[in-house]
């Protein structure tokens, strides 16, 4: 039964292809549905499979894959009927939901929000450009998306969102090994070919070495299981397949790095979670993370897997640099704000900067 007070505030609801592993829907999950102070805040998911029961708030078509049209229109028929004051928008396929429901419905005020610095493809690039022209405002995940992503037009429009998502526990010892991690979708972007290059090079070094991959295939699984074959390392690298964080959470516990070879990243939200548990980060400083991984000091940045593998081997052999640039990480992310925290103010000024009720 809805409350009265919700009749009248502003309702504000974030659109989210599906509800997935990937850094938009962790983010997503840190944030409470349902009333707020001074607006209703629902979610709804495009494509979603969530099993029973309903959870509160949130909506889920019970279609999928994400790209069914079918799915896109039941979406849209709900926000239709539900008549929200604002639709906050993350990943392309949200964008054909929030601008059809722009048409049909004027007065519904869109808000684009960023989470990577290149767009996925074509498509993405002329739904984010057309959601830009239309949006009441632009959130980013950090400011190198918001510069990298939109250009001079707009980046001056976008603001950042912290992707801070929750406080993490130290779990890692600040000891060296050759224990090496990785969590995050199996993607082309993610080059995790060149993580297994890297730790090849480790372990003609160190036999004793051990590599584990976490996270769904996203269609790379099979080339890389043949990679690691090619390259004799059966024994040496493990598939783990998806994970929650508790999980991530014990093999980070018995891991000294963690390697993200990445081409494209907003913000990096593993590696942030990587760096609070003590683990020494081994990036491309590409997106937000060359900005708070500084190379040396609190991590390293991967350039070719020969190159790292020397730099890596030499922390190895020195347990008090490895300390150090493993207690750096783990400090880098004491004192920053929370990405709910920093969701929910900017909702908040959204809803004041409505002042009326709803109609």
């Amino acid at each position: 039964m809805t409350d009265k007070a919700e009749e009248t505030t502003p309702c504000i609801v974030h659109v989210i292809p599906y509800d997935g592993i990937g850094g938009v829907e962790t983010a997503a999950a840190t944030v409470s549905a349902g009333p707020h102070a001074g607006f209703t805040f629902r979610k709804a998911y495009v494509a979603s499979k969530h099993p029973a029961p309903p959870r509160a708030y949130v909506w889920e078509p019970g279609i999928g894959p994400e790209n069914n049209p079918i799915a896109f229109a039941r979406t849209i028929r709900h926000l239709l009927r539900l008549r929200p004051d604002v639709l906050v928008l993350s990943l392309w396929r949200a964008c054909i939901v929030g601008l059809v429901v722009k048409v049909l419905r004027p007065r519904t005020r869109l808000v684009l929000f960023l989470h990577n610095i290149h767009n996925s493809n074509w498509i993405d690039a002329a739904l984010t450009r057309m959601t830009a022209r239309r949006a009441a405002a632009i959130w980013a995940d950090s400011a190198s998306t918001a510069s990298l992503r939109l250009g001079e037009a707009f980046k001056g429009r976008a603001r950042p969102i912290s992707f801070l998502t929750t406080r993490i526990e130290r779990v890692a010892e600040p000891a060296p090994a050759p224990t090496f991690i990785t969590w995050g979708r199996l993607h082309p972007r993610k080059r995790i070919e060149l993580a297994i290059e890297f730790f090849a090079c480790i372990h003609a070094r160190h036999p004793q070495a051990r590599f584990d991959i976490i996270g769904p295939d996203r269609g790379e699984q099979a080339m890389l299981e043949g990679r690691v074959a090619a390259l004799n390392l059966q024994d040496a690298v493990r598939f783990l397949g998806p994970a929650d964080l508790g999980a991530i959470t014990d093999h980070a516990a018995r891991s000294a790095f963690f390697i993200q070879t990445s081409r494209a990243e907003g913000m990096g939200m593993a590696v942030i979670e990587a760096m609070q548990f003590g683990l020494v980060p081994i990036v491309t400083p590409v997106g937000e993370i060359g900005r708070y991984v500084e190379d040396g000091a609190n991590g390293i940045w991967f350039s070719t897997p020969a190159d790292t593998c020397t730099r890596v081997d030499a922390l190895l052999t020195d347990p008090a640099a490895f300390r150090a640039v493993s207690d750096a990480a783990a400090r880098t992310w004491t004192d920053r704000p929370l990405y709910r925290d920093e969701f929910l103010a900017a909702c908040g000024e959204l809803a004041r900067a409505l002042g009326s009720p709803r109609p």
